[in-house]
C-alpha cells in the first residue's frame, strides 16, 4: 500500500518562500477567540506547551482547577484475525517529559522499550515564550510573533512558512533535492546503479471554507530522468516532473486535536487541527499516482481529555486494503 512518509505528514517540512504581505506576517500572537480558530473551551488539546489554568463554570464561577498533561502516548496497528478478533501488532510509544516549571520540553520515540530518537525538543524564556524548538536534527526559526516561519533540515532543505493575520498556514515554500537511482552504461557493456541528486521545489496553499481545510501541493522534480529501453539498451529521456497532490480535510473546530493550537504549532496544521476525514490525492502529468482516504475517530474522558484516537487509512486503487492505527493517550 502507497503511504504518505512521516515527515510529508507530522512534520510537514514541504514549504514555500514568496515576498511577505502584512497580512502573510503578524507581529502579534492573534487570540484563539476568534470564530475561525479551534474552540478547545470544551475538549481539552492532549499536549500543551505551557500549563494552563482550566476553569469549571457549573458553580457560576470560575476555580482553578488542576490540569493533566499528557506524558505517553502508545501506538499500535490493530488488524482482525480469522474469528474476528482484535491483534495488536507494531508497537511503539512517544514520552513526553516537562521543566521545573511545567513546560513541556521533549518528545521522544520508544520502539519496543527502547530509546529510538529525539522527536522535538524546546527551550523557553522566562516569559514561556518558546526561543528555540528542534524536530530530532531539523532545526526550525521562530520569529517575533511567536510563530514557525523556517525550517531547515540536515540534507539543505529549507522550508518558509508564511500565515494570515489570525495565524493559520496559509502558504509553504520548499527548496530542496530529491534523488535519482539511474542505470549508467560501463564500458564493458554492463551498466551500474548511480545515485543522481537533483534540485526540487515545493509550493504548498491553504485555503479554508466552514469545517473544510484544502491544500494544493505542487512539487517540481527538475531534470527528471524517464527509463527507455530499446532491444536490451537502457536510455533516458529528462525533463522537468511536475506533481500536484491535494488534500481536502474535514475538521471540528469545538474539539481540541493532538496539540492546543498556540502558535508555535500552527503550521502543523494536522496536528492542532481535531480531523475528522482526510483525502489526499497525488497526479502527475494527468496520471494518478496514489489516492488515499483517512478517516478518524477519537474518544474523551468526562473531563474533555483525549483517551484514545483510531486512524483507518484506505488506498482507493485497493479499497480492500486498508490499515487502522490505534494510539492510546496516558495523563498525569
Amino acid at each position: 500500500m502507497k503511504k504518505i512518509t512521516l515527515g510529508f505528514l507530522f512534520i510537514c517540512l514541504s514549504m514555500l518562500v514568496i515576498s511577505c504581505s502584512n497580512e502573510e506576517k503578524p507581529s502579534t500572537t492573534p487570540q484563539a477567540t476568534d470564530p475561525r480558530l479551534p474552540n478547545q473551551e470544551n475538549f481539552k488539546p492532549a499536549i500543551q506547551l505551557v500549563p494552563k489554568a482550566v476553569t469549571a463554570k457549573s458553580t457560576g464561577k470560575s476555580t482553578e482547577t488542576k490540569q493533566q498533561r499528557l506524558v505517553k502516548e502508545l501506538v499500535f496497528d490493530v488488524v482482525t484475525d480469522d474469528n474476528g478478533a482484535e491483534i495488536h501488532e507494531n508497537f511503539t510509544d512517544r514520552r513526553y517529559t516537562y521543566d521545573a516549571k511545567g513546560r513541556l520540553h521533549s518528545v521522544d520515540k520508544y520502539i519496543d522499550g527502547q530509546l529510538f530518537k529525539n522527536i522535538t525538543k524546546f527551550d523557553f524564556d522566562d516569559a514561556h515564550k518558546v526561543t528555540n524548538t528542534y524536530y530530532a536534527d531539523i532545526v526550525a526559526e521562530i520569529n517575533s510573533g511567536g510563530y514557525i516561519s523556517k525550517v531547515t533540515a540536515p540534507s539543505g532543505t529549507v522550508t518558509d512558512i508564511f500565515y494570515d493575520e489570525i495565524g493559520r498556514d496559509v502558504k509553504e515554500t520548499e527548496k530542496g533535492t530529491y534523488t535519482q537511482i539511474i542505470q549508467e552504461l560501463q564500458p564493458d557493456g554492463s551498466y551500474e546503479a548511480v545515485s543522481v541528486t537533483k534540485p526540487k521545489t515545493a509550493t504548498y496553499l491553504y485555503s479554508y471554507v466552514d469545517n473544510k481545510v484544502f491544500v494544493n501541493i505542487v512539487t517540481t522534480q527538475q531534470n527528471y530522468a524517464k527509463r527507455v529501453t530499446t532491444n536490451g539498451v537502457i536510455s533516458y529521456t529528462f525533463a522537468d516532473r511536475v506533481v500536484e497532490t491535494t488534500y481536502e480535510l474535514t475538521v471540528d473546530y469545538t474539539k481540541a486535536g493532538v496539540y492546543s493550537s498556540e502558535p508555535i504549532f500552527r503550521c502543523y496544521i494536522y496536528n492542532w487541527m481535531h480531523i475528522l476525514d482526510w483525502k489526499i490525492k497525488a497526479v502527475s502529468e494527468g496520471t494518478t499516482m496514489y489516492e488515499l482516504h483517512y478517516e478518524y475517530d477519537y474518544k474523551y474522558d468526562t473531563n474533555g481529555y483525549l483517551t484514545e484516537s483510531n486512524l483507518k487509512i484506505t488506498d482507493l486503487s485497493a479499497p480492500s486494503e486498508q490499515t487502522l492505527t490505534r494510539t492510546l493517550y496516558t495523563y498525569e
